[in-house]
Formats: structure tokens, sequence, C-alpha cells
């Protein structure tokens, strides 16, 4: 099974951090955000170097359960492992744009906002979710950071989220004067017209601060830097990875890892033991 660990090591042994550009669409920087994601792939299946397509798609199959849709999370899932949501910056104090996706702690089959090929892809009910954010800046395609945040030390539970939602749905609700539809999004506003023809969609747009910003107090972020990478993850979480992937991490100089303590989400005043893990290319 492979993980986040055995990701980071893949990528502290590669030179070229160019990130290819999609070539479909007229998008740019969508298709840059494509390119992050083969990434990302390769950094787990350990295909940077690889130039058969076949051989790379085989790899993909065995290492991922699903490999995510434009419109809904999550962008990857690891077989029996974690799933991540890959977003693409280019600069880094920029609010992570959630659409009308809500912050996510956990990732859990029974969640309205996946699709049901997600859903299927394994037996699963409940995995942890990474964060993944890659720092490309405007005008280049070069991978200047690289970050992955666990979510239990960085979004509260669902509970928090859903409680918003619902408030404002029950505000529209409330209104005599509106014919309200109930959807995953805030709610729907039908007939606002005289003639019935015109409906309104009310969507939330969910804005989650950079790690960047919310880690300040504890990454060393280096604006000389060629190329940074950042992994925080819960230490119950370290220490619940194979072994082999903790010792081969572990056995390399090149990468630094400290015991740290950041807040928890759900309260601030408990503080949550992480391991806080530094590849940098200089």
């Amino acid at each position: 099974m492979k993980n986040i660990l055995d990701a980071i090591v893949n990528i502290s042994i590669i030179e070229d951090l160019t990130i290819n550009e999609i070539t479909f669409g007229n998008n740019r920087a969508n298709n840059m955000g494509e390119g992050l994601e083969s990434f990302i792939k390769d950094a787990f299946t350990n295909t940077f170097l690889e130039d058969d397509k076949n051989i790379r798609l085989k790899k993909y199959n065995e290492v991922f359960s699903y490999q995510g849709s434009k419109n809904n999370p999550p962008d990857l899932m690891l077989k029996n492992g974690d799933a991540l949501e890959i977003q693409k910056v280019e600069s880094l104090t920029t609010d992570l744009q959630l659409n009308s996706s809500y912050p996510k702690a956990k990732l859990f089959s029974n969640s309205t906002l996946i699709n049901n090929h997600c859903k299927k892809s394994e037996e699963w009910t409940e995995k942890d979710f990474i964060y993944t954010i890659g720092h490309i800046p405007k005008g280049t395609n070069k991978l200047s950071s690289l970050w992955f945040v666990y979510g239990s030390i960085y979004a509260a539970d669902e509970n928090c989220y859903i409680s918003v939602k619902n408030s404002l749905t029950e505000g529209l609700e409330k209104k005599p004067d509106i014919n309200f539809s109930e959807t995953n999004e805030i709610g729907r506003v039908n007939f606002v017209d005289p003639l019935k023809i015109t409906n309104l969609r009310v969507r939330g747009m969910w804005l989650l601060q950079p790690p960047y910003k919310v880690f300040k107090h504890i990454h060393n972020y280096s604006n000389d830097g060629k190329f940074q990478c950042f992994l925080l993850i819960p230490e119950d979480k370290y220490y619940k990875l194979p072994k082999d992937s903790r010792d081969r991490i572990e056995g390399l100089t090149i990468i630094s890892i400290e015991d740290v303590k950041v807040e928890n989400p759900n309260n601030p005043a408990d503080l949550i033991n992480i391991k806080f893990i530094t590849y940098k290319q200089t």
C-alpha cells in the first residue's frame, strides 16, 4: 500500500520539477492544474521517468482506486489509503477555493458531495483527507513549493460547516414569498419573475486560508529556495503508516522531521502532536 511518506521520498530524489502543461482545452490555469495532478500521481507511483504511457497507467491503476472528477471531491484516492484534494496556486497567500465543497477533516462514503463512482471504487466508509497545494508562480511551469496537510489538523468536524449552510437554508425556507427548493448547495429559489421563467441558484463559495498562512508559526519557508516540500501529519497517523516507509524517510539526511504542536481545529485550546516533515532543494 503506497502512502504519503513514499511520495515524499520519491519527490526528494528527482531533479526536474517542471510541471507539464496538459494541452487540451484553452484555459492555461486549469491545464497547469491537470499537470500538477499528474505530478502527484507520479510521486505516489514513482513514475517520474517512465515514458511508456501504458506502464504509467498500469501503475496508476495499482495504486489508486479513484482518480477524480472536475466537479466532485476528491481528486485522488489511494487503494486502502488516504484521499487527496489537489489545488494549484500562483501565490502562497491566496485562499484555496473549495467552491461548494466545505473543508474536510475526513472523507466519508455517505457524503452527498461525492459521486457514485467514488463511493463504489472500493470497500470503504471513511478516509483520511490530505490537502495538497502546489505553488506554481504565475508565468512559470516550475513547482516552487508543495504542501501536504492532513484535514484533521486543518479543518473542523463537518457539523461546523453544515450548521452554517443549514442556517442559511432555513432562513430562505421561512420566507413566505419565495418558492424554495433544497439542493446540495445552499438552495434554489424558483419562479423569481412574474412569468415564472427565472430561477436563482444560491451557491456557497468556501474559501480556506492556505497552509503558508495557517501554519506560519511552524514552517521555515525560504523565499530563496529552489523547491520546498512540507508535510504536516498527525503523530498518531504517522505511526500507523508502514514501518518500512517510516524507516526509509527517517534514514534520509536531506529530509527533516520535527515534533511540533498545532491547534485542534475544533478547540484551539487543545494542541495536537504532529510530525512536520520538510524537504528542500536549494
